[in-house]
């Protein structure tokens, strides 16, 4: 279901290819979010979704679905839902792009 990567990894190469690696990273997990999960905030496609990443509004999209999408796989686990959207959308808004990729990919890590 979902692709375990070390958080660590994801960060370090983000920083070291200058984002790079993020934008292959958001595409990967945007994907395979809404594929596990099956949420979409108003219907849009990850391809529509990692477009919006270049409009700045696209990380607070993602910040939204990640967190809808990772509460339905868990919830199709039984496992309790944690309410994590406030947190992503602030991250992103003050531009710790980063630091929701490495909370998202922790939590994928976790369900993985």
């Amino acid at each position: 279901m979902f692709t375990q990567k070390s958080v660590a990894t994801v960060v370090i190469l983000t920083i070291v290819t200058c984002g790079i690696y993020g934008l292959v990273w958001y595409w990967g997990a945007m994907h395979e979010l809404y594929n596990a999960g099956g949420q979409s905030v108003a219907g849009l496609d990850p391809t529509i979704q990692f477009i919006l990443l270049f409009l700045y509004v696209g990380g607070i999209f993602f910040a939204i679905n990640a967190d809808d999408n990772l509460n339905a796989v868990k919830q199709q686990r039984g496992l309790p839902p944690s309410d994590n959207k406030i947190l992503y959308i602030l991250l992103s808004v003050l531009g710790l792009g980063i630091v929701v990729m490495a909370l998202v990919q922790n939590e994928m890590n976790q369900l993985a």
